[in-house]
């Protein structure tokens, strides 16, 4: 009987330090996976922020082409427009001398 109990707590303790061991481990997994969660969330929120200034940067350059390129626009249909109404102001100018030379 000594026989098997000595066998049983050899085995209880066997399967103690087993369990310690897992235990030991899991807090190692834990506390590595915490530390890397943790390094990878600050590498993250780096990386946000970073392209967070950048994008607001190309914001504000391309709110600067699209304003210029409105003011190049505007310009343009003003000469385009100034210009039109002189060759119809020219047109009619020409076609009054033709007609008052056709009258002669």
């Amino acid at each position: 009987m000594n026989k098997v109990v000595d066998a049983s707590a050899s085995m209880c303790n066997a399967t103690t330090e087993k369990v310690d061991k897992l235990i030991t481990d899991a807090c190692l997994f834990m506390e590595t996976f915490q530390s890397s969660s943790e390094s990878n969330t600050v590498k993250a929120n780096e990386v946000i922020s970073s392209l967070r200034s950048d994008l607001l940067s190309e914001r504000t350059k391309l709110e600067a082409v699209r304003t210029g390129i409105q003011s190049d626009h505007s310009e343009l249909k003003t000469s385009i427009s100034t210009k039109l109404q002189k060759l119809q102001d020219d047109l009619v100018s020409d076609n009054s001398l033709k007609d008052q030379l056709a009258r002669k």
